[in-house]
Parts: C-alpha cells; structure tokens; sequence
C-alpha cells in the first residue's frame, strides 16, 4: 500500500469516527428540540399558574429579568422581557424562548445530518474532491452563514461566511487538483 493510499484510509477512519460522534450530538440535539417543544406546550397550557408563581418571585426578588433574557439578551427584537415583567405576563416569552430554542436546535439538528452525511460520502469516495462533497458541504456552509447572521448578528456572520467561502475555495482548488493529476495518469 502505497502512501497515498494508507493517508486516504487514515482520512476514511476519521471520517467514520467524526460520523459517529456527529451521530451522538445529533441525537441531543433531537432531545433538546423535544424539550423545547414541551417548554412551549406547558408554558401556552400552564400560563396562569405559571404567571401567579413567577410573579410571586418577582415580588420577593428571587426572580428579575436577567434571568430570563435568552442569549444575554441578545434576542430583544423577539421577546422585550422588561415589557412582559411590567405587565406581569412571563408563560408566554418563555414558550417564544422555547420556540426559538427549538427552532435553534432543529437548524443545529440538520446541519448535523448534512455533516454526517458529507462524512460518509468521504469513506465512499476514491478522492476527497468529489462533486458531491463540494455541493454539501457548500449548502452547510450557507446554513451555518445564515444563523450565524440571524442567531449571532452582521460582524460575526460576515467573518464566519468569509472563513467558510475560503475553506471551500481551497477544497475547489484541490478538486481542480485532483482532476488535473487524474488526467495526467
């Protein structure tokens, strides 16, 4: 076995390990979007009890509205809990926050499988380059560009878009590589 073939059966090994681990978080995260469904359902259907008890720790204190702003309140355009605690409604923010938790995670959820199954491709393939690679791990990069902006905000977005657009111009690059080698041969 020549070098080049022990370095794609090393590359094929990490990539049945990174398909199993990727296989494990996915299967958190289908957990956390349960739990987050369920947050919604109980929050919508308990919402007195849930306000008469939230508004009772509010009142002695062991509650304020940091302890409710998801993402540090980096989600004020969705959910204004300073409003909700002035008017005494806190069920339904909450269910809005699980609804974006699980939204988040079923995003996180299929980014994962895309993951899994560009890592699967790659222990089926003869080269790391192939058309089918490129074409999913470009749709991930896209995803992962767009909640980026959505989720964490413009600056962060654009960078991380900027670094994948750059990973998977050097992947191409390597394509073109590739094909040139396997026409010389």
């Amino acid at each position: 076995m020549n070098t080049q073939n022990q370095r794609l059966e090393v590359m094929r090994k990490r990539c049945k390990t990174s398909s199993k681990v990727v296989g494990i978080i996915q299967i958190i995260g289908i957990i956390g979007v349960v739990c987050s469904l369920l947050g919604v359902v109980i929050g919508i259907a308990m919402k007195d009890t849930i306000n008469e008890q939230l508004a009772q720790a509010v009142a002695s204190g062991q509650v304020t509205v940091e302890n409710f702003q998801l993402g540090g309140g980096a989600l004020r355009f969705v959910v204004n809990f300073q409003e909700a605690f002035k008017e005494g409604s806190y069920a339904i923010p909450l269910a809005v926050n699980c609804t974006l938790a699980a939204v988040f995670s079923a995003v996180a959820v299929v980014v994962l499988a895309l993951f899994k199954s560009i890592f699967n491709e790659l222990v089926k393939e003869e080269t790391p380059f192939s058309d089918k690679v490129l074409g999913k791990l470009k749709t991930c990069f896209i995803i992962i560009a767009l909640v980026l902006l959505g989720f964490v905000g413009v600056g962060p977005g654009v960078v991380g878009a900027l670094l994948m657009w750059c990973v998977y111009s050097i992947l191409e690059y390597g394509k073109v590589l590739q094909t040139e080698v396997d026409e010389t041969l």
